[in-house]
């Protein structure tokens, strides 16, 4: 059975990278469970696309271990594994951290201002629970670190790290725009106060935090296979 209720129904993506982002979120929030096959030729109806975008971004997502090609069958969803996603946290966080604290004692004022206005437009769209703004909201927050940071390849392995990570619903879910909300503020002022380590430091814990939040989200689901589930 191929992945459903896919938030991309009705658009039509058009390359294969489009298609990895919504099959790598339906697998990462288990939606489609371990061992369960991939259909082409379904996924591509439901998205609207050629089967070929479809079978490229399953040869990726096989690189990146999220599915397995078996021979003479086709492509299963791999094992989800706890671990993996708590080492891409902390890899954002890190990366997220070093962004911040680039941008410590350089970031104009005038950037400092949007970055404002988008805490403010993330916390309206947290009280209105209005999922898909504060999602978008987060995103630029940390593309406008990226930018003032100018740190194009730090910024750049960010974005890549961030495609590991669910898209609204499972964020939301995880209660993410709320710690955004609550959070924010500290790393504003760490901005604002020129300091570079504080900066850094701010930021990284606050990634550590939103990575914790997913991952017991998905505890709480039993998404991970019987030998990766934490011990009581």
């Amino acid at each position: 059975m191929a992945a459903s209720g896919s938030p991309s129904r009705g658009r039509r993506p058009q390359l294969p990278e489009e298609v990895a982002v919504h099959i790598r979120e339906q697998i990462i929030t288990g939606q489609v469970q371990e061992g369960e096959y991939l259909r082409l030729d379904q996924l591509a109806e439901e998205l609207g696309i050629s089967v070929t975008p479809v079978r490229e971004a399953l040869i990726a997502l096989s690189a990146e271990g999220f599915v397995e090609l078996e021979p003479r069958q086709g492509f299963a969803v791999a094992p989800p594994s706890r671990q993996d996603l708590d080492d891409i946290f902390e890899l954002r966080a890190v990366l997220a951290g070093k962004l911040a604290g680039r941008c410590a004692g350089r970031i104009s004022e005038e950037r400092l201002e949007r970055l404002r206005a988008l805490q403010h437009e993330l916390s309206r769209a947290d009280e209105s629970g209005d999922t898909a703004t504060a999602a978008e909201s987060l995103t630029r927050f940390h593309r406008e670190l990226g930018e003032a940071s100018r740190a194009r390849k730090l910024a750049w392995f960010f974005e890549l790290a961030s495609r590991y990570a669910p898209r609204e619903q499972a964020l939301a879910a995880a209660g993410w725009p709320r710690s955004c909300v609550r959070e924010h503020g500290a790393v504003l002022r760490a901005l604002e106060s020129g300091d570079p380590g504080s900066a850094e430091e701010t930021m990284r814990e606050h990634l550590r935090t939103l990575g914790k939040l997913l991952i017991d989200y998905l505890d709480t689901r039993n998404t991970w296979p019987e030998e990766d589930t934490p011990d009581d």
